[in-house]
């Protein structure tokens, strides 16, 4: 690896909406859960992060992040609405 290519980045930023800490007024109670995992193994150190940037070799593999919107305000989230997850490749 040549030294140029040691210095290049690469950041994954998710667009969410503005509930939880992303909200200009935070609420009380209100918060969105981010999980990271990269090739199958949960990176804790960039949980709740909205975005991540990485070195290009670092980034390399398979991800999924999961993202859950917690809120006092709803009991049972029967049909999963404030939860999703994506996955995707960096080669």
């Amino acid at each position: 690896m040549n030294p140029s290519e040691a210095s290049r980045t690469l950041t994954i930023s998710l667009s969410l909406l503005e509930f939880g800490q992303l909200r200009t007024k935070p609420i009380d109670g209100e918060m969105y859960r981010i999980c990271w995992h990269k090739d199958g193994m949960l990176k804790p150190n960039l949980d709740n992060k909205v975005s991540v940037t990485l070195s290009t070799e670092e980034a390399k593999g398979v991800w999924k992040v999961s993202v859950q919107l917690l809120t006092d305000e709803v009991r049972k989230d029967l049909k999963g609405a404030l939860h999703d997850s994506a996955k995707f490749e960096v080669r």
